[in-house]
């Protein structure tokens, strides 16, 4: 198992004067672990993981809710101005607001998701068909914590492949 840990840190915010820090760990397996894996069915095992993304700012939460909020009213105004006659900008302003209402409520399911999970699971299937995963830490000392604890579980998962190479034998003993 080949194992490369990379930080990161990345400008959010507005006005981009927020650091987001990232711990990027990328896990390639050995041809002899991968025969290991396909013949004992370890595609299921793996451990988890904080989150790759923050938590929404409200801010964003705000935003999401005044998008819900004003896409349906532009669609009712849009179908009203249009039934009076008011032409093109009344069909572009329906088609805004419901632009507006689906990604509105897009975005409120990503942040109900985020605040419903502050963990991801990574799976020996995950890291043979994407092996990199991404987990976010707030500052760069948390991502040195997150890094020790994606070691850990590394080694953790290096050591049941191994002992998954073979079957124990027979054992005859007293007691």
């Amino acid at each position: 198992m080949r194992v490369t840990i990379d930080h990161r840190e990345v400008a959010s915010g507005v006005r981009g004067n927020h650091k987001d820090c990232y711990v990027d760990c990328t896990v390639n397996f050995s041809e002899e672990e991968q025969a290991i894996i396909r013949a004992r069915d370890l595609y299921r095992e793996g451990f988890s993981v904080r989150t790759s993304t923050p938590l929404p700012k409200a801010g964003s939460m705000l935003g999401t809710g005044l998008m819900r909020s004003v896409g349906p009213i532009m669609i009712v105004v849009g179908v009203i101005w249009g039934l009076a006659g008011g032409g093109t900008p009344t069909g572009l302003l329906a088609i805004g607001g419901i632009g507006l209402v689906i990604y509105g409520w897009l975005r409120l399911r990503k942040e109900d998701r985020r605040l419903e999970s502050s963990e991801q699971e990574v799976t020996v299937k995950q890291l043979l068909g994407t092996p990199t995963f991404s987990v976010h830490a707030w500052n760069p000392a948390a991502a040195k914590g997150i890094e020790e604890g994606i070691r850990e579980n590394l080694v953790a998962l290096k050591s049941l492949i191994q002992n998954s190479a073979q079957l124990q034998a027979t054992q005859t003993f007293e007691l």
